[in-house]
């Protein structure tokens, strides 16, 4: 059944500044008072012709116009879970996100929503955030089953069927899958070292598997030595950024192999579609631009945490690369965006 609702807000408040240091111009989104948030950095917060920033606020989820300057409010049930939301990289008007157990579709220039299909029980929680496959044909998504074990699993967006990929016996988390193969990447979530974070499985469900190893050794890495941490896809290459912590950026190949891309204390770290440049946070609220060919860094935006110290950057890019979307806490906890192809 398809659903239509009227848009209740359309608004074009934002507040600009230049960087005190960069120079760069900054929009942020909402004003004081209306706390924002961006959706998990692990994809483009965008809709897949840029036009459209997706973000959080008052517990629902809003788009901005990035032409316009103008936000508008796009889901209104109460049983949305608005950080589930993810756009669908082929379909411009396309997002999807979680209501409860439900999968839903909207249709961001109408306001027409779908059911999909849902995640079935057995369930306790853990509903994840739905990411969407290589071929665009489906979606993984992740639940608890029960006290011990955590599953993930694909909905085919055509036929809402759901199918289960893999069982663990740990909580599972940062469920991501593939933008370019027929593979899913999870962490085991422990909030802190675990004796193998990071794993890969074939959506048909064969090739379980750890994923990340160090290249020195060629070894898996091994508790309390490395906390690789904040993976996140390279949207055109089927890479990862990944974060060793207090050690620097890395990028992961297919096979696990790693290379180090800038050595620093950095926090979060997401890539252009093409790979060539990352954006990446450090813990004292400064954003840097790196590229990736040559190491050198560039700082776009400090004071991120000047007024909120709990606020985590998370920023991503566009499709494009031109734009970076980030949360910053400078005056109050709010969603920001810089245009790098500003004059």
């Amino acid at each position: 059944m398809i659903r239509f609702f009227i848009f209740i807000s359309s608004l074009a408040w934002a507040e600009t500044y230049s960087d005190a240091v960069s120079g760069l111009r900054i929009v942020e989104l909402t004003e004081p008072g209306h706390p924002a948030s961006n959706l998990y950095y692990h994809f483009p917060n965008f809709t897949a012709d840029s036009r459209y920033a997706i973000y959080v606020t008052g517990g629902q989820i809003h788009s901005y116009e990035v032409a316009t300057g103008k936000s508008r409010q796009l889901t209104t049930d109460a049983k949305t879970s608005p950080a589930t939301a993810c756009p669908d990289p082929r379909d411009p008007r396309r997002l999807f996100y979680l209501q409860g157990p439900d999968v839903m579709s909207l249709d961001v220039d109408t306001g027409a929503t779908r059911r999909v299909g849902a995640i079935p029980k057995p369930y306790v929680g853990g509903l994840g955030q739905p990411t969407v496959s290589h071929d665009g044909k489906s979606l993984a998504v992740s639940k608890q089953r029960d006290a011990a074990n955590w599953e993930i699993g694909l909905i085919d967006i055509a036929s809402g069927a759901y199918r289960p990929v893999v069982t663990q016996g740990f909580r599972i988390g940062h469920v991501q899958h593939s933008p370019t193969d027929p593979t899913i990447f999870y962490v085991w979530e422990t909030g802190g070292y675990a004796p193998q974070r990071s794993w890969v499985v074939n959506d048909d469900g064969s090739g379980n598997r750890p994923f990340y190893y160090r290249t020195d050794q060629k070894t898996w890495f091994t508790p309390l030595k490395e906390w690789v941490t904040h993976e996140a896809w390279v949207h055109g290459t089927g890479e990862m950024t990944m974060v060793n912590d207090k050690v620097g950026v890395m990028l992961v190949a297919k096979d696990g192999a790693s290379r180090m891309l800038k050595e620093g204390r950095f926090w979060h770290a997401a890539a252009t579609p093409d790979g060539k440049q990352v954006v990446l946070d450090d813990f004292d609220g400064k954003l840097w631009l790196l590229e990736t060919r040559t190491g050198n860094l560039r700082l776009l935006a400090a004071g991120l945490r000047d007024k909120h110290r709990e606020v985590h950057a998370h920023a991503s890019f566009d499709w494009t690369g031109r734009y970076v979307l980030f949360n910053t806490g400078r005056t109050h906890p709010t969603v920001a965006l810089i245009d790098l192809g500003a004059r």
